[in-house]
């Protein structure tokens, strides 16, 4: 068996929710303490409109490309000291398949957006 790639398009981009003195004020101090998963791309992830994600054989998330809404690749993950957004939690390729509009592509599409990330951000 082989890996899966596939491409979701969220409906709406992932927008964080306004927080209260109170949470604003506890985040920065747990941010001092405890490190973000994303250092380099937190901020960016509510503009992502496509992510393009490898599955392995077992159907759980090995890497993903976040796409913005003109389709510019502007994080890829994991990568340097990111974690990543989907490969950092429970969801396999099922769960992807059954709850986002997503479809299959080619595993060499998946691979030039990789490689054209890494080569313009040296």
């Amino acid at each position: 068996m082989q890996n899966t790639y596939l491409k979701i398009k969220l409906e709406e981009t992932i927008k964080p929710k306004r927080s209260s003195f109170f949470q604003t004020i506890l985040s920065k101090f747990l941010l001092t303490v405890i490190p973000k998963a994303n250092p380099d791309f937190e901020n960016q992830i509510q503009n992502i409109n496509i992510w393009l994600i490898e599955f392995d054989e077992d159907g759980i998330p090995e890497k993903e490309i976040g796409l913005d809404k003109d389709g510019k690749t502007v994080m890829i993950m994991p990568w340097k000291d990111n974690y990543g957004y989907w490969t950092d939690n429970d969801f396999k390729l099922q769960d992807f398949e059954n709850g986002f509009n997503c479809s299959e592509i080619e595993e060499e599409y998946f691979k030039s957006e990789w490689i054209a990330f890494e080569q313009s951000n040296l």
